[in-house]
């Protein structure tokens, strides 16, 4: 007597696993979006922490601000292609750099915004309010807002503002 799969049992198996990968794949992908924009958003929010603290400390100013090179803020580069956060202090180099974002994802300030600049105090020269979308659109995109008095809040819900209202990506 010998052991092992017959023909029929073999192609059920399989059959089987192709429907559970159908299945799997888009949910993995969806799961792999999500978690990209959640520590995209999370990393927006912490680098305006810490020029918020470093301004604080420093007793000077500090800007997050879009860059191309890494060093230097940018005035025509988008939000997408990275950002530093630096103090006004002459000579200073970035105290946080954050590389380019992933292709298909966009970052918008909403008035336009070419940098957050926090005051010594920890409040901003202007408030901010940023969108984060990707390519699945606004319904999985994330907002981040930085208030005139330099508190800095991310809404908890996907696709809203923090007033609730829905998102739009260009």
């Amino acid at each position: 007597m010998e052991s092992g799969f017959t023909l029929v049992e073999l192609l059920v198996t399989i059959a089987v696993g192709a429907i559970l990968l159908t299945l799997a794949i888009p949910a993995f992908q969806r799961f792999l979006g999500n978690d990209r924009q959640w520590t995209t958003a999370n990393s927006l929010v912490m680098s305006l922490n810490a020029a918020r603290s470093e301004a604080i400390k420093q007793d000077t100013g500090v800007s997050v601000c879009p860059t191309t090179d890494g060093t230097t803020c940018s005035t025509t580069s988008p939000w997408a292609h990275g950002w530093i956060v630096v103090s006004s202090a002459a000579g200073a180099s970035p105290v946080l750099t954050v590389p380019a974002l992933a292709g298909g994802t966009s970052l918008t300030e909403a008035s336009g915004l070419t940098a957050v600049q926090f005051l010594s105090s920890g409040m901003v020269t202007a408030p901010a309010s940023f969108t984060l979308c990707d390519a699945r659109g606004a319904s999985y995109a994330r907002y981040v807002q930085v208030t005139l008095t330099g508190s800095i809040a991310s809404s908890p819900t996907v696709g809203q503002a923090l007033s609730g209202a829905p998102l739009a990506c260009p």
